[in-house]
């Protein structure tokens, strides 16, 4: 009997007229979504590989040591599944607000919006008058009378319902990962399939959530009109009222001071040291002309040397003329220099550390806000796949954290690697200078991989625990519902 329910379910939704939309609106979206992602892709990919060529380039021609700081490559390849998830873009700033708001102001289309939006109301649409559709045309009273238990009702309905719903979901996925697989300037490897299958499961978790949710509220309702207006309204309160309104409950509970504020905090902390380093500097002044006389005089009159801040070349090169011919000029200008030195260091120290402290506490409570916020939007099941979508395919924050940890080490294999041939070129010529031309062209190059799939699948399965709970609760809840169902 558990069959008969399933394929009655199963057949009453592919035959709906819905059904042919949901298919029809699903195929179309994804493969224009797809096409345009997959557009972007090259170009990013081709902008990539230019600009990595033109640093390769210049390190072989014109690299000198006072160049290695900035000319470390730092460039971060296109994500492998930017054509079907966009992520997260570090140019989402004030500038790229004002050229074009629109990618900020609304979600972009992707495969992720495909799956929150599209494909969970569509769950909703034919889960709605599920249980309460049968009760208005008086066919659940005739199922029920048959002796056919409660339970296995309900779930042949949730079994039939759902494959009927997966079934636009697969075959737009499937399109569209055709799609990809004859481009030839997508290379996935064997993680990346297994990231697509594990990505594919986490959406079907999803869309079952919200599929058990109409079902859920059908059973608690006893019109159809009804059920459809909760069902709205469950969706709108868990895919764009809870993501939204959690970073501004996290930022009430945890309050960051504003960067104007640190930065007006940190500007009066260094006038007022500056001013103390300036009166103790003048304190000293005094001291050398008493004790000195006509020779300090005279360094002050060559501004003092460079001693104590700007000082033009010729009054530089004097003040050393000077300090050469005459030892005791040179002692009283080491002099000087050592009680200034001993009197600024300090302050200079501590104008570094309370910098430190005010952007170190800044940054610990934004993290703490930060996490407040995730972990409360967690209570949303758009949150959850969002994360999991993004962790998995290397398109979130996560991704971002990996490659600064990765460029990390290259970094400091390169940094290894040119002190060496900065050494070996020294030995060979005494007369080699950090502005003179340096051999990189053996350099290890930097060559970024993807997190690991078990990395990647430890960090997602916690959210995937979370979507798998509101399918377990949704379904025990139109089960409570179900079973004090009045059928009259």
């Amino acid at each position: 009997m558990l069959k008969t329910i399933i394929a009655r379910e199963f057949l009453n939704n592919i035959l709906n007229l819905r059904f042919m939309v949901g298919l029809v609106l699903c195929i179309i979206v994804t493969i224009a979504c797809i096409m345009i992602l997959v557009h972007d892709y090259r170009q990013e990919l081709a902008d990539y590989n230019l600009r990595v060529n033109l640093q390769d380039e210049f390190l072989d021609n014109y690299a000198t040591h006072n160049r290695l700081f900035w000319l470390i490559p730092r460039q971060k390849p296109p994500e492998r599944f930017r054509p079907l998830i966009i992520g997260i873009s570090g140019d989402e700033n004030v500038e790229s607000f004002d050229n074009n708001p629109l990618p900020i102001l609304f979600p972009p289309l992707d495969f992720l919006f495909i799956v929150t939006i599209i494909m969970s109301l569509l769950a909703l649409l034919f889960s709605y008058d599920a249980v309460t559709g049968e009760r208005q045309r008086g066919t659940l009273r005739l199922v029920i009378s048959n002796s056919i238990s409660r339970t296995t009702i309900l779930f042949g309905k949730f079994v039939g319902g759902t494959a009927s719903l997966l079934i636009p979901f697969i075959l737009s996925l499937l399109v569209g990962v055709l799609y990809i697989s004859v481009n030839p300037a997508i290379q996935w490897d064997g993680s990346a399939w297994a990231e697509l299958v594990l990505l594919t499961a986490a959406s079907i978790t999803f869309i079952t959530l919200f599929y058990l949710l109409g079902l859920m509220v059908s059973t608690f309702s006893r019109y159809s009109a009804t059920s459809i207006l909760n069902c709205l309204f469950l969706w709108v309160l868990l895919i764009l009222v809870i993501p939204n309104v959690c970073p501004y409950v996290s930022a009430q509970l945890y309050r960051i001071p504003s960067p104007k504020v640190i930065g007006m905090q940190e500007k009066e902390f260094k006038y007022n040291s500056l001013r103390k380093m300036n009166q103790l500097s003048e304190e000293i002044v005094k001291r050398f002309k008493s004790n000195y006389g006509k020779p300090f005089y005279e360094l002050e009159s060559m501004e003092f040397g460079g001693l104590r801040g700007e000082c033009s070349p010729a009054n530089l090169k004097a003040a050393q003329q000077r300090a050469d011919a005459d030892p005791e000029f040179k002692a009283m200008m080491n002099a000087f220099r050592e009680d200034l030195r001993e009197a600024t260091q300090p302050i200079w120290r501590s104008i570094t550390e309370i910098e430190g402290k005010l952007w170190e506490d800044v940054n610990t409570k934004a993290a703490a806000q930060t996490r407040l916020a995730k972990n409360l939007a967690c209570i949303s099941p758009f949150a959850n796949l969002a994360y999991i979508a993004r962790d998995m395919t290397g398109t979130g924050l996560r991704s971002l954290e990996y490659f600064a940890h990765t460029q990390g080490e290259y970094r400091s294999q390169f940094r290894k690697y040119a002190e060496k041939k900065m050494d070996d070129e020294r030995e060979k010529n005494p007369a080699f200078r950090g502005e003179s031309f340096l051999d990189l062209r053996n350099r290890p190059h930097f060559v970024f991989k993807e997190e690991s799939l078990r990395g990647k699948l430890n960090a997602v399965l916690p959210y995937w625990g979370i979507l798998v709970l509101f399918n377990v609760v949704f379904f025990a809840a139109a089960f409570a519902g179900f079973m004090r169902y009045d059928v009259r």
